[in-house]
């Protein structure tokens, strides 16, 4: 008698059929994720040809002292010193390895890790809304903060502290804590500026349908595990390096920090967040408006409520510094918003795209106009210091009519050659080193700007004035006889 099993009927016939309708389901959905993965790719592609066109903006110069002093650090290898940045230096490091030239290498460091940063903004910002069109107007915003796009191209640590910031934040709202951890350990190793914007990651808390105790209990495992990895990235650092971190002359205690009141503080950051937004800036507004009334948005987490306390606590926490552009970490993150609002709020998509795109079109203009026309500013300058440097040769050249502490930096070390770092004075400094050079014959002293004749007298007797011409400026220059 033949098995029944083996017998096709109705049970063995309906197994088919759904074993076919599987196998047709699959088929369908194959062309979807082929989709899927293509516009992915895409997404890749564009990041990486904003980053090769970028490339052609690089130039081997600096944003400022402080680079010129970074750079001279990594060069050397030197990870005791200025360890409050101990992951800038590591990361330089690490990129220096590229055959460029210090100078370049960083310039090249910065711009990939900011475009990474734009990158991560766009994951955020389709992790938020859904929509991968939306999701670009967040990195075509950042582009036209000044203080991003300058970063971009000239070496310093704040565009590396917030891209990696954007990045840790990317990685958290999507459900990866632990790299959001280890990349937010690493950004307060760059800076310890990064600290305070932890309240980012604290606030963005998203609200269960379960009520606010599951949520809370969910998000309280989310921030333990990001503060575990951050905290196993940062304190074995800084242990390590704790006496030059807490009490070197550039450490936490000692790090010179102007005594502004906590009303001037909030002026000021608001002065900065109005200069470097400005026309980006009502947009970010409006945005937080209508993630603030969205419901979608508190379901998976609430930026502008987060980020609006953050610009707060940044100010008071740590808008102690002249010059450092403390609120770039939270504009950058706030170009998120108007993404966000172009999809979750009815109005904001029917109206916003054009407005952004023609935000984006005019500030974008400006904003690569000034940063060409600033980085060629700096590409004289370093190519007149070259010249000097080589019409100097064997000796090492004295440059005299350099003012502040931020040119005499870049032009010293634009100059330097051979590890010799020449003397750049200002006419106050060259007036009291005049007895030095008046018993020394091995300079060349060189005259960016005029002198009085009179401070010269002292030197002519060792010394023979001569016009020489250095990149099409005829300059003043000091021999010796």
């Amino acid at each position: 008698m033949a098995d029944p099993s083996s017998s096709p009927g109705p049970a063995g016939g309906a197994s088919v059929f759904a074993r076919a309708r599987t196998w047709l389901v699959s088929v369908r959905l194959r062309p979807r994720q082929g989709k899927e993965l293509a516009a992915r790719a895409g997404i890749a592609l564009l990041f990486v040809v904003l980053l090769l066109a970028h490339t052609r903006l690089l130039r081997p110069v600096l944003q400022n002292g402080d680079s010129a002093v970074y750079n001279q650090q990594i060069e050397t290898g030197d990870f005791s010193n200025r360890t409050t940045h101990i992951g800038y230096i590591a990361l330089g490091s690490l990129f220096n390895r590229l055959p460029f030239g210090t100078d370049l290498n960083m310039n090249v460091m910065v711009l990939t890790v900011g475009v990474l940063g734009l990158a991560a903004l766009y994951a955020s910002a389709r992790s938020l809304s859904g929509s991968r069109w939306a999701a670009l107007a967040s990195a075509l915003l950042a582009l036209g903060v000044p203080s991003q796009l300058r970063g971009m191209l000239l070496s310093e640590v704040d565009v590396v502290s917030a891209s990696t910031i954007a990045i840790s934040y990317a990685c958290f709202l999507r459900g990866a804590p632990l790299i959001a951890g280890v990349v937010f350990g690493f950004s307060v190793l760059v800076t310890p500026i990064s600290g305070p914007m932890l309240v980012v990651f604290l606030l963005t808390v998203s609200v269960s349908e379960h009520g606010l105790k599951a949520s809370a209990l969910r998000h309280t495992v989310k921030m333990a595990k990001w503060g575990a990895a951050a905290a196993l990235v940062y304190l074995p650092i800084v242990w390590a390096h704790y006496d030059d971190y807490v009490h070197g002359g550039r450490g936490l205690l000692h790090a010179s920090r102007a005594a502004y009141a906590w009303p001037e503080r909030l002026a000021r950051s608001w002065g900065f967040l109005g200069r470097e937004g400005g026309l980006i800036l009502p947009l970010c507004l409006v945005g937080a408006l209508a993630c603030l009334a969205s419901v979608r948005i508190w379901r998976i987490g609430q930026p502008a409520l987060a980020l609006l306390v953050s610009v707060l606590v940044m100010s008071l926490a740590a808008e102690r510094f002249a010059d450092v552009p403390v609120q770039l970490p939270n504009l950058l993150l706030l170009t998120l918003l108007p993404a966000v609002a172009l999809v979750v709020s009815p109005w904001a998509s029917r109206v916003g795209a054009p407005l952004v795109l023609a935000v984006g079109f005019f500030t974008l203009r400006g904003n690569y106009a000034r940063i060409s026309a600033e980085i060629e500013g700096r590409e004289r300058d370093r190519r007149l210091c070259v010249g000097i440097r080589e019409q100097s040769r064997p000796r090492v050249p004295v440059l005299v009519g350099v003012s502040g502490w931020t040119p005499q930096r870049m032009f010293e070390r634009y100059a330097s050659a051979d590890s010799r770092s020449p003397p750049v004075f200002d006419a106050r400094q060259f007036a009291r080193k005049v007895g030095w050079l008046a018993a020394s014959d091995g300079y060349q002293v060189w005259f960016i700007r005029r002198v009085p004749q009179h401070q010269l007298a002292p030197l002519l007797r060792k010394y023979s004035l001569e016009t020489r011409t250095v990149e099409a400026r005829a300059l003043q220059v000091l021999v010796p006889k």
